[in-house]
């Protein structure tokens, strides 16, 4: 890359749309992206009770 920093403030939806995404693609989820995974999971997590991230992980 250039050396440039690049930055972009996600929304809660944008981030949600991610964590089902890569949580789909998990078995074949490179190994540079699997702390982004989890730093993700863990921020939709962080937002939901549990009853919430239930059913939005077992997507009911």
């Amino acid at each position: 890359m250039n050396g440039k920093a690049y930055e972009y403030a996600f929304s809660l939806g944008e981030i949600k749309e991610l964590v089902l995404m890569l949580r789909r693609q998990e078995d074949v989820l490179p190994h540079e992206l699997r702390r982004l995974f989890s730093f993700l999971e863990s921020s939709v997590y962080d937002t939901m009770t549990i009853e919430e991230a239930e059913r939005f992980f077992n997507g009911t």
